[in-house]
């Protein structure tokens, strides 16, 4: 089957936490976030952007493989070349054995704070919830009645200017959490409506449930910096998808959405039927004194709804947050068997150890860098640059050294780590001590293209000899976001000391520029990102 989207960007005022005043951002045709993109598995896209806006800009499909078509992946630089105000970009894609809960942004400096939108894809015509006709919906191994997202985001009292200039200049001293939390666009800063609010306040989002029936909630992590805790009042969580593969079901007391994690969770209405809080709280962060993303989660009956949300005594109550979450619990669902009968106590064909460090530049701005390589720079987008060269395509030179353990395998030519295809690689990813505050903060890391799985973590540094047979995940899911978490570090350790790591399997399969980063947007920004160029 065959879709077209026309996504219009356009820069307008938005007031979405009812605060004192508006700022101006882009958005996606008038609204953020943007409408929901719904397609079938195996359904040919094609999605044009305008972009009307006074800036570059570009569109990522989160969690989409690309398979055939790096070109349509969205990161500028290195799949395409920004779109350019007025301009117009086509991006053509099948989604290709693929199911379940995604999303689209910009991948364009700060704009993916409110340039995004739910993209989700069912398994069957049948599984679109205004096709079933029969009162349920079965998706995998999986039964409900009706659909429902959650989206959450982020909102700054600031222009996007003053964050880049804040960011990317010299008076950086950390990031710095949003004064708002959203859920499905909307919140109400420190919970109150202002008199001279510039806009009318629509107040927290309402989600609608009906008495006795199954829900399953697809929930959206579209945030650039925090990770956010979710809980539902009096009602049991089971996670049934993490990143578009389905789990075993698992009850939780909470989920933990690091920025750009999705799941899918069933929740069955079977209270007292009345309005109940969807709260969040920040998780993973020390800076707490924002406005959590709220919303109400009402049972529909004969009376009509009451204006005012729940009283505040209400709300519920957040569980102290394990390390790794229950990520390590967590185990592909019985009709995931391709992911199930992965035997990952096999040793890789190589590992790749990456120690991202910050460090103050020259001209007295923050950076980082991987393995002390320089911020990646292209002045022409990559995938022109290798059309253009086919000598420079893949240095197996740097395979065959990182293979050898003689180097990391960086090419310095094109600034990318190159792959052969069907390489089975294991990638160690640190968290380091901070230049600016010493801290070691944890970071979520998106693979484009492509899941992996992590398979081991552990505090301080990874040292192969030691650590190469370390197994902490007894049944890996395939994700294609990992937080790496920390074990915070003596207080008298120097920049860039590693204080915790996490190892993640990859299977080198889909040929392509696939981006690998943080997906904290500043630190990509500012250089926590590099290219795996396969072939």
């Amino acid at each position: 089957k065959y879709h077209e989207f026309h996504v219009n960007l356009t820069r307008e005022i938005i007031n979405p936490d009812c605060h004192t005043q508006g700022y101006e951002r882009l958005v996606v045709n008038g609204q953020s976030p943007g409408p929901a993109i719904r397609v079938t598995k195996n359904d040919l896209v094609r999605v044009v952007v305008h972009n009307g806006a006074d800036e570059p800009t570009s569109l990522h499909f989160h969690g989409i493989f690309q398979i055939g078509t790096t070109e349509a992946d969205g990161m500028p630089n290195v799949t395409q070349a920004a779109i350019p105000p007025g301009g117009t970009f086509t991006q053509l894609f099948r989604v290709i054995d693929q199911v379940g809960t995604y999303y689209y942004h910009a991948h364009s400096d700060l704009q993916d704070v409110s340039v995004n939108g739910p993209l989700i894809v069912y398994e069957s015509e049948e599984s679109w919830p205004e096709h079933n006709h029969d009162g349920l919906i079965t998706e995998g191994s999986y039964t409900y009645d009706d659909e429902r997202i959650i989206m959450l985001s982020e909102h700054w009292h600031q222009t996007d200017e003053e964050r880049f200039e804040y960011i990317m200049g010299e008076k950086f001293e950390g990031m710095i959490a949003a004064d708002s939390y959203l859920l499905n666009g909307r919140s109400i800063f420190h919970n109150t409506i202002p008199r001279n609010s510039t806009t009318a306040c629509p107040g927290y989002p309402v989600i609608d449930v009906e008495h006795g029936k199954t829900y399953r909630i697809r929930v959206i992590g579209s945030l650039t910096f925090a990770s956010l805790g979710l809980i539902i009042a009096d009602h049991t969580m089971t996670v049934i998808e993490v990143d578009g593969g389905q789990v075993e079901p698992y009850v939780v007391p909470y989920l933990e959405v690091a920025p750009g994690q999705r799941f899918s969770i069933l929740v069955k209405a079977d209270q007292i039927p009345k309005d109940y809080w969807v709260d969040t709280d920040v998780y993973q962060l020390t800076q707490t004194d924002t406005t959590p993303a709220r919303a109400v989660l009402h049972y529909i009956s004969e009376k009509p709804r009451s204006k005012q949300p729940p009283p505040l005594s209400d709300l519920p109550q957040f569980p102290p947050g394990p390390n790794q979450w229950y990520f390590q619990s967590l185990q592909p669902a019985a009709s995931e068997k391709q992911h199930r009968d992965i035997d990952f106590s096999i040793p890789p064909d190589r590992t790749l150890v990456i120690l991202p460090v910050e460090f103050l530049t020259a001209e007295n701005t923050t950076r980082w860098r991987l393995n002390g390589h320089q911020p990646a720079e292209w002045d022409t987008p990559l995938i022109n640059l290798l059309e253009e060269n086919p000598l420079r395509i893949m240095n197996e030179t740097a395979i065959e050294l990182a293979q050898e353990g003689l180097s990391d395998g960086f090419d310095e030519a094109t600034q990318t780590y190159p792959f052969n295809q069907g390489e089975v690689v294991d990638i160690v990813m640190h968290s380091t001590v901070l230049f600016h505050n010493a801290i070691c903060a944890g970071h979520p890391w998106h693979s484009h293209g492509m899941v992996h799985y992590a398979i081991a973590h552990g505090s301080g540094e990874y040292i192969h000899a030691r650590d190469k047979d370390i197994r902490t995940y007894p049944t890996p899911i395939p994700k294609d976001l990992t937080f790496v978490y920390s074990v915070p570090p003596s207080k008298s350790d120097p920049v860039g000391t590693p204080c915790g790591w996490t190892k993640m399997r990859f299977y080198m399969t889909n040929p392509g520029l696939w981006g690998f980063h943080c997906h904290i947007n500043g630190h990509m920004m500012q250089g926590m990102v590099t290219v795996m160029q396969l072939a």
